[in-house]
């Protein structure tokens, strides 16, 4: 069958910044899309907890969920048109008949708003700003590009 490509799109907040979430401590942050789409970035210090992971494990549990969806549907929609198209064949001849029963889609659920509310903090090192709650900011903040401390 191939590869195949679904895109989904994550929502930005009004200064274009991602929500993210670390993969061990769980807690939220926001990068801006630039700093996340950049390529020369193979991977993130969580601004929180300070440990490194590959980019791809800083999505929230919602685009998951709907990158899963959007998924699912798709290969609802392929055995569908394939084991469709078959059944049909087999009913022409009179033979047999077969039907065959439609899996239940579920309509692709609008992803969410950022959670909470958050402040903006520049990280002079790598001359970024990232996003993160009030207590965090007054905790003391890793830099999500070289891990260095903003305390």
């Amino acid at each position: 069958m191939g590869n195949v490509s679904l895109e989904v799109s994550i929502p930005l907040d009004e200064d274009s910044f991602l929500e993210m979430e670390c993969d061990f401590c769980k807690n939220r942050f926001m990068l801006h899309k630039d700093v996340f789409e950049d390529e020369d970035n193979l991977h993130f210090f969580c601004p929180i907890c300070g440990l490194p992971n590959q980019i791809n494990t800083f999505y929230c549990p919602e685009v998951l969920e709907k990158v899963e969806q959007k998924a699912l549907n798709y290969m609802y929609d392929e055995i569908e048109r394939k084991i469709g198209g078959s059944i049909r064949k087999i009913n022409k001849s009179g033979l047999i008949k077969m039907s065959m029963k439609r899996p239940k889609r579920e309509p692709e659920k609008e992803l969410y708003k950022p959670a909470y509310d958050y402040n903006r903090v520049h990280q002079e090192c790598c001359n970024i700003d990232v996003k993160v709650q009030d207590l965090d900011n007054e905790i003391g903040i890793y830099c999500p590009i070289c891990g260095g401390t903003n305390l």
